[in-house]
């Protein structure tokens, strides 16, 4: 007879059962498939915008509505898949995005010398042409070192679309193509300095997209089958028109005064012993023009067209072919009045300026004019070069 008999736990089961809980995570781990993706397509995106006097200012940051949609192809994958994938494998996509633009201002790129821009990238927008209600990707860093990520929540299977190449596609496996494609991006652009007429984008690389596919779970951002999947350059431009306002709005009269027929002797000349008028245009620009006046340009044109023969340098009057005016700078140089002649423009740091001409009446002809009143407008125009 057994008199002691005791019931003891054997330590090779104690054993098993820890190595059976140190394999139960292995089966959640991500199996990343290579050699998906075996280019990086270009898409090309635009915006224009013009400003509006608020925006236009240092310090300003202006957030592109929605976003922008680059043009370009759809992509396809081809993944070497493993034997062990079956038809009905999830596989699953990580979607990053990352910028190569240099540092800009704080949290911005580099765009041109008045504009820096953030961007953001998105995830596959394959299935939103419009890039509406897909996840954003921000990026913090410029030029970016560390891409960030977003996990899609979508999965797709064998059955359904195929990542597969032809030659490793499991049995029950579609041959119909999984689409893809990342060319969508948000963009915020930074006033740096005040654009006067506009700022050309040229094209720039501005977001970079990279994908890695997986099964079991979704794959590190440090796998070594994550690959560049796109380049999206930006281009168009921002505008500022130019805001000027000369004489304060109001009309400048020159009155010439008494003058006796007789003392025009000679066609296009000035009579006989006349002062020319000193006529000053004075003007006001706004903000964004001050610094930038080489690009305004300040002309004057005759309203009625110029005299036959005087080289565009007679203004013509309103009933009269017998006497114009001529207008000359403070250097008494002649100026024609076609549009051509730009006046040099400076401003002062409230934006304001003078041009100083002179103006006298002359015959059209070799005769002296007929006695009696004349009268004319010569247009003073400022615009952007």
């Amino acid at each position: 007879m057994v008199t002691n008999f005791n019931i003891r736990p054997l330590k090779p089961n104690v054993a098993l059962a820890a190595a059976l809980l140190t394999l139960a995570p292995l089966s959640a781990q991500a199996a990343s498939l290579a050699n998906c993706f075996n280019s990086a397509p270009v898409y090309n995106a635009s915006y224009t915008r013009e400003l509006t006097t608020d925006e236009n200012a240092p310090g300003k940051k202006l957030i592109v509505p929605g976003h922008l949609v680059g043009e370009g192809p759809e992509i396809e994958a081809n993944c070497a898949c493993p034997p062990t994938m079956s038809a009905s494998t999830d596989v699953l996509l990580l979607s990053l995005a990352g910028s190569p633009l240099p540092a800009g201002v704080a949290g911005f790129g580099y765009l041109t010398s008045k504009v820096d821009v953030d961007v953001a990238g998105y995830i596959n927008a394959v299935d939103s042409p419009d890039g509406g209600g897909l996840d954003k990707i921000d990026i913090n860093s410029y030029p970016t070192t560390q891409r960030l990520y977003a996990k899609e929540a979508e999965k797709s299977q064998e059955a359904r679309a195929s990542v597969c190449s032809d030659a490793t596609r499991p049995a029950g496996g579609t041959p119909i193509k999984r689409k893809f494609k990342w060319n969508v991006i948000a963009a915020t652009f930074y006033i740096k300095k005040p654009i006067l007429g506009e700022e050309v984008i040229p094209s720039t690389l501005v977001v970079q997209n990279y994908a890695c596919l997986s099964t079991g779970s979704h794959c590190d951002r440090s796998d070594p089958n994550v690959t560049q999947v796109s380049n999206i350059w930006l281009s168009g431009k921002l505008t500022a028109p130019l805001s000027c306002t000369i004489n304060a709005g109001s009309t400048i009269e020159v009155d010439f005064g008494n003058i006796v027929s007789k003392q025009f002797r000679a066609r296009g000349e000035p009579p006989a012993a006349y002062a020319l008028k000193n006529v000053d245009i004075s003007y006001h620009c706004d903000g964004p023009a001050v610094g930038n006046e080489d690009k305004i340009k300040l002309t004057l044109i005759a309203d009625q067209g110029t005299a036959e023969g005087s080289d565009q340098l007679i203004a013509r009057m309103l009933g009269r072919d017998d006497i114009g005016v001529r207008i000359y700078n403070e250097n008494s140089a002649a100026v024609a009045l076609d549009g051509t002649f730009a006046f040099p423009v400076t401003l002062d740091e409230q934006g304001n300026g003078v041009v100083r001409i002179k103006a006298a009446p002359v015959s059209t002809q070799q005769k002296s004019p007929a006695a009696g009143k004349f009268e004319g407008n010569v247009t003073v125009k400022m615009d952007l070069r």
